[in-house]
């Protein structure tokens, strides 16, 4: 069950190329099987010093609510600098349930290290270009996505080492959203006996709209809800009857 409310880590957001990130709003409907979970809104915006700020925010409704009290905030602090991402500052808690966990890191450039703290263990690592935090992968994953590659593998700082993420084309679908059917690309990521399965949308700046996770053999949907920030497609409405 660990994946309950921790079903985007292995999300993929809008691709910019070379061009400045433009900020955004999406909120998705999490569900277990046919059982409504709860909500997820992410954002990314711009901060006055020119660095961007990439947050999500997962929080149950409904008869979840009754039996899950978890709030899970996540954000990532970054620069974007000639079409790369830069980490600056990493920061995750869960709080309301029956275990709170808090994660954090700072990444020093000039110095070439990452010093975080993990549910109170400090930990460091050295680090080189390239190198991202747990969430801000996400984004270059559809950056990459936009060159075409069919492989992606990213170096990842936490826990005093460098993890190594790895996501697959797993082919192409059209799914039903709330701005009419879209064409996606579907993305995986397989972990051990974990799947992780998303649908990345090319007319909406390859935000997914669709996100699956299979665990125990229990399957975790996201379905994207609304959005703005981006230029959205004119949805086409069926005549009437």
């Amino acid at each position: 069950m660990r994946f309950v409310f921790a079903i985007f880590m292995l999300c993929a957001l809008p691709a910019w190329a070379t061009t400045p990130p433009q900020g955004f709003t999406a909120s998705y409907d999490l569900s277990l099987e046919a059982m409504p979970l709860g909500e997820t809104e992410r954002k990314l915006e711009k901060l006055a010093n020119g660095d961007y700020l990439y947050s999500t925010r997962t929080t149950p409704t409904g008869l979840a609510a009754m039996l899950m009290k978890d709030r899970i905030v996540e954000q990532s602090r970054f620069r974007f600098l000639k079409g790369r991402f830069q980490p600056l500052e990493y920061q995750y808690s869960r709080t309301g349930g029956k275990k709170t966990r808090n994660r954090s890191a700072r990444f020093d450039w000039q110095a070439k290290q990452a010093r975080g703290v993990r549910d109170g263990e400090p930990w460091q690592v050295a680090i080189k270009p390239g190198v991202l935090d747990r969430l801000l992968y996400q984004l270059a994953a559809s950056y990459d996505l936009q060159k075409q590659r069919k492989q992606f593998s990213y170096q990842i700082a936490d826990r005093g080492e460098l993890k190594t993420y790895e996501l697959t084309v797993a082919g192409n679908e059209t799914l039903d959203t709330p701005y009419g059917r879209q064409p996606t690309i579907k993305l995986q990521r397989i972990e051990g006996d974990y799947e992780t399965s998303l649908w990345l949308a090319k007319g909406l700046s390859y935000l997914p709209v669709r996100i699956e996770h299979t665990e125990d053999g229990k399957r975790y949907r996201a379905e994207l809800k609304a959005l703005s920030g981006i230029t959205l497609p004119a949805v086409q409405k069926k005549p009437a009857r």
